[in-house]
């Protein structure tokens, strides 16, 4: 009899403490601007926001467009968007949208997930195709909302299948630790993470993703081969409360200032 009770009590208690289930974290609708630099050098504006539909469905958007003497050389601007929905406590994307426009030659390509036949849709106006739609595959641009999602659920480790170029990347996503990040809304104490690529020399992407603020990104700095730094950092901020922040830093420099 107390053999049993054991095995229930542990199964109970495997159940609510395993980190492997995840649950769905309602990330509120919201939108942010970015002031985004060129080594160190204001270039441009980006937007994000993040809405529900009548119907249940949420679109994830993103705007970049370029600023000052930049945009003389460079008028383009680049709007992504991505239409998901919760399938259980998983992010499921239904379609996806790449357009850049203003520069010399314009540019669109559009995803269409197909779940029920498990494929993955890509037209770019040239020549469509497709592709074998892997279970929990994402889009380059919503993966950061799972992101935010798997931090709330206590996450430590981050893989995604991700429709990119063409084709499906892995994306691995690692945590370094924790940092300190001023902003022109003032100072939050942040999770600092990077994308792992396979080799030192290629790409280097950072994020900067605040606790308080439902995990979103205050700041991304993107390293290219050649070492141009792209940086992005918040300006403003609607749906999301911020005052929480504020005092998680407060209460750390009160701390530190006690110990000195």
């Amino acid at each position: 009899m107390l053999t049993v009770f054991r095995l229930i009590v542990m199964t109970v208690l495997s159940i609510y403490l395993s980190p492997s289930i995840a649950q769905q974290h309602v990330i509120p609708d919201f939108s942010a601007n970015y002031q985004v630099h060129l080594n160190g050098i204001q270039a441009g504006e980006l937007k994000r926001s993040l809405e529900s539909k009548t119907d249940g469905k949420r679109l994830f958007k993103s705007e970049t467009q370029a600023k000052g003497i930049f945009a003389f050389f460079k008028p383009e601007i680049i709007v992504e968007t991505s239409l998901w929905h919760w399938n259980e406590s998983t992010i499921e994307t239904q379609s996806y949208l790449y357009s850049r426009k203003g520069g010399k030659k314009d540019k669109k390509v559009h995803l269409n997930f197909d779940w029920s036949n498990q494929r993955l849709h890509i037209d770019d106006g040239k020549q469509p195709w497709s592709l074998q739609l892997l279970p929990k595959t994402l889009d380059k641009l919503v993966y950061q909302l799972a992101l935010m999602s798997d931090l709330a659920n206590g996450k430590r480790e981050f893989t995604y299948q991700i429709a990119d170029g063409g084709k499906v990347k892995t994306y691995n996503i690692i945590i370094l630790g924790e940092e300190t990040v001023a902003t022109p809304l003032g100072e939050f104490s942040a999770i600092k993470l990077l994308r792992k690529r396979e080799r030192k020399k290629d790409r280097k992407t950072t994020l900067w993703c605040v606790p308080s603020l439902n995990y979103l990104p205050v700041q991304l700095e993107h390293i290219e081969k050649d070492g141009t730094v792209f940086t992005a950092t918040i300006q403003t901020l609607q749906g999301i409360e911020i005052e929480a922040s504020h005092e998680l830093v407060e209460t750390a420099n009160k701390s530190t200032l006690l110990q000195q």
